[in-house]
């Protein structure tokens, strides 16, 4: 299987993204390697995920909104949540220098982490994709990894994992223009 020129896939995600006026994707070569750790105690699920020290989320349980370090009150109830106490849900949570994320999930057999790694890899293509949050005021940042599937007789990179690097903040729209609408007349 003949591997994908990078030059040619920025060149044609340039246009995309030129003509269409999405945000820049970072498209550059690599994949994601994932290995699974499967845990039986709450507790030792959430003493794992805490143990990174970057940007991260996390659904617990005994609380009703999501946490998360991008605000410093929900960080700071992220960060007083004890071992003991915490039943976690899911999340996901970088490592400082960003080279290493996690997932949390809760399974029927307990908690599973899956540790996400970039690699380099020629034949796959890493992106960069935002999502907004459910409060509205950040990105949930992701590099979503794509790999060459056989489809119909042709090749097409088709996106397989992601994971999470952190958060932006949503830059409110500026108006460029500066005519206002009047109210109409009664």
């Amino acid at each position: 299987m003949p591997q994908p020129d990078p030059d040619i896939v920025r060149a044609v995600l340039g246009h995309v993204l030129a003509e269409t006026r999405v945000q820049e994707l970072d498209p550059r070569s690599g994949t994601l390697r994932a290995t699974e750790t499967n845990f039986t105690s709450g507790k030792a699920a959430f003493e794992a995920f805490a143990k990174l020290d970057g940007p991260g989320w996390l659904q617990e349980a005994h609380t009703p909104e999501i946490l998360h370090t991008a605000d410093p009150d929900r960080a700071a109830q992220l960060a007083a949540l004890k071992p003991d106490a915490a039943w976690p849900v899911t999340g996901e949570r970088t490592s400082a220098d960003g080279k290493t994320s996690f997932h949390l999930r809760r399974s029927s057999e307990g908690w599973i982490i899956t540790t996400l790694e970039e690699t380099s890899d020629a034949a796959g293509l890493l992106l960069t994709q935002r999502l907004v949050s459910t409060d509205l005021k950040h990105y949930l940042l992701y590099h979503v990894a794509y790999r060459p599937e056989r489809i119909g007789g042709h090749e097409e990179l088709r996106p397989f994992a992601s994971r999470f690097i952190g958060f932006e903040p949503v830059k409110p729209a500026s108006s460029t223009s500066t005519e206002h609408v009047q109210p109409a007349a009664s």
